[in-house]
């Protein structure tokens, strides 16, 4: 029987397998069920004894893997059909997104005691960081990394300024992402969006462009790891596809009812949380970040209950000739151009998500009239720090242009009550 072992922070809490028909099958161990101090993998998966059976926990598990062109080329370097999720998660399921490890019988699991490293020079890192298109997270020397999404991307551990590769799935502690060829820019993109949103007040990790030989690389820092007196501990997250038990196909075939619905449900403060994703939809639509689906978005359980994760993958979309114009969830029935809403729309979008009208719109005009200030400011620190880069004016006359528009759409007579 194909069979993983499911491990948080070195302690086993279940066994993930394949049935007679290979479909998902998970279970929580009896140990991880009697500890006062366990936790659910997923809101999609309680806790209980009764097993998950036939692919009811394959949305939460799958969704760990990577996607696109990155599976792709992860199959061809690994020998396994992209179909094959099972054997995926077997293979590079060690270090995943948020607490959980995967271990197939036989490999010993890694505790905290066990974690190791590898040091890397500049030489070799920009090496290894030049075959991530045919190496993705370096599969083939079984590092066993995963890391959900399409775009090539590396995990590591940042430590005195030094760079270090894990070995055999030890937590991680950054992101590095690469350039991408048809995204010209892409790296300073999301690195000022991200400045943009910290600076806005938005809770996002903190970010940085490294430089490797003639590399420019965007390094994020992980939120879903911390370290203690013990090492890095794994932190539990999930991307709203695994909490509402979709697949990573199905993420942008939500619209922003389906989010707020899951955060009133879920969340141990829905009214704050509530409030900071409605922000969040509007900055995303002022950058022009069309791709803020549902895979974008998480939650993050602890001690203190459950609330959203801080946010990430903040990129203008809008500024890439060949991406839609139009947002990645469905506002008002429909997926929209942000610079075409109407009041009539964001009055549909109050009734979706359960929130008074008036306060919508101010919302939406307070963030608007701030970004346009705080954008300027933020422009000129960017500048300062990683040098004259074009993307972040033509970032910002998006902004521009979006702010102004949604103002006056807002701001006449008929709206101010």
């Amino acid at each position: 029987m194909n069979k993983l072992f499911v491990y948080i922070n070195g302690i086993l809490a279940g066994e993930l397998w394949l049935d007679d028909q290979n479909r998902f099958c998970f279970q929580y161990s009896k140990e991880w069920l009697g500890d006062q101090d366990s936790f659910h993998l997923s809101v999609s998966l309680p806790l209980q004894e009764k097993p998950f059976l036939k692919d009811s926990c394959y949305s939460y598990f799958t969704n760990l893997l990577p996607e696109a062109k990155v599976l792709t080329a992860l199959s061809r370097k690994l020998g396994i059909a992209e179909e094959d999720k099972f054997s995926m998660l077997q293979a590079i399921g060690g270090d995943c997104a948020g607490a959980v490890s995967l271990y197939p019988p036989g490999v010993d699991h890694l505790g905290p005691n066990d974690y190791k490293y590898e040091p890397f020079s500049e030489k070799d890192l920009a090496k290894k960081i030049a075959e991530l298109g045919v190496n993705p997270l370096l599969a083939a020397e079984e590092r066993r990394l995963s890391l959900a999404g399409g775009m090539e991307k590396l995990p590591v551990y940042i430590k005195d300024n030094r760079i270090y590769l894990p070995l055999n799935g030890a937590p991680t502690t950054h992101i590095i992402k690469t350039p991408v060829k048809d995204l010209q820019g892409v790296v300073t993109n999301e690195a000022y969006c991200m400045s943009l949103a910290k600076n806005m007040g938005f809770d996002v990790p903190d970010i940085d462009i490294l430089k490797v030989r003639d590399i420019s690389l965007y390094a994020v820092k992980r939120y879903d790891r911390k370290t203690s007196g013990q090492g890095i501990v794994r932190l539990v997250q999930e991307d709203f596809c695994q909490a509402m038990n979709r697949n990573s196909q199905q993420k942008y075939n939500y619209s922003l009812k389906d989010c707020f619905d899951l955060i009133r449900r879920e969340c141990s403060n829905p009214i704050e949380d509530s409030r900071r994703l409605f922000n969040l939809v509007l900055f995303n639509g002022l950058i022009g970040n069309a791709d803020g689906h549902a895979k974008n978005i998480s939650l993050l359980h602890n001690e203190n209950g459950t609330t959203l994760a801080p946010f990430y993958d903040l990129v203008s979309t809008l500024v890439y000739p060949q991406f839609t114009k139009k947002m990645a969830m469905r506002v008002a029935g429909k997926k929209r151009n942000f610079a075409h809403l109407q009041k009539h729309h964001f009055d549909s979008l109050s009734e979706e998500i359960n929130m008074k009208s008036n306060v919508v719109i101010k919302t939406a005009l307070n963030l608007a009239n701030r970004i346009m200030t705080v954008s300027e400011i933020t422009a000129m620190e960017f500048k300062a720090k990683y040098g004259s880069l074009e993307m972040v004016d033509k970032i910002n006359a998006v902004i521009s242009f979006h702010s102004k528009s949604l103002i006056d759409t807002l701001s006449d007579d008929s709206v101010q009550r």
